[in-house]
């Protein structure tokens, strides 16, 4: 009877011990700016030719351009343009942070604060430009390519 006693003991502390133990980790959490700025690298070509504004009204010269985000991360990343209009809108490369940790706001080397607004397919960038003729409330919608 003792020696029962002791086994029943023995295997009840066994059993207690054997589901002890790691809990299960969940997934890592992913930083919101680290997953907008892997969305926002590649390269985003405009949409269409009614798909950048300024102040409202469409300006067509700006169709064929290309913007590429690389090297996006945390902490900012590049960007490079080709068939710009102007690099008083978008120069032809620069660096870029988000403003204020806000993972919908950008601000560039130029210090032109950008909006945006971005899906996996689809890029909305709005900003102010100021000091010369270009001056304005600017939109370009972009479509990854």
């Amino acid at each position: 009877m003792l020696r029962r006693i002791y086994s029943l003991v023995f295997f009840f502390t066994l059993f207690l011990v054997s589901c002890g133990g790691e809990e299960e980790e969940g997934p890592t959490p992913v930083d919101p700016l680290d997953e907008q700025a892997n969305l926002l690298n590649g390269s985003w070509i405009v949409k269409d030719s009614n798909s950048v504004t300024k102040d409202g009204t469409i300006v067509d010269v700006f169709t064929t351009m290309t913007l590429t985000i690389s090297g996006g991360s945390k902490s900012g990343g590049n960007y490079s343009t080709s068939n710009s209009d102007s690099a008083e809108i978008w120069a032809n490369s620069g660096m870029w942070t988000f403003q204020n940790g806000d993972k919908n706001k950008l601000l560039r080397s130029d210090n032109v604060v950008i909006s945006i607004s971005a899906t996996e397919t689809t890029l909305r960038t709005s900003f102010t430009t100021t000091g010369g003729l270009k001056d304005g409330n600017w939109v370009f919608d972009f479509v990854k390519q």
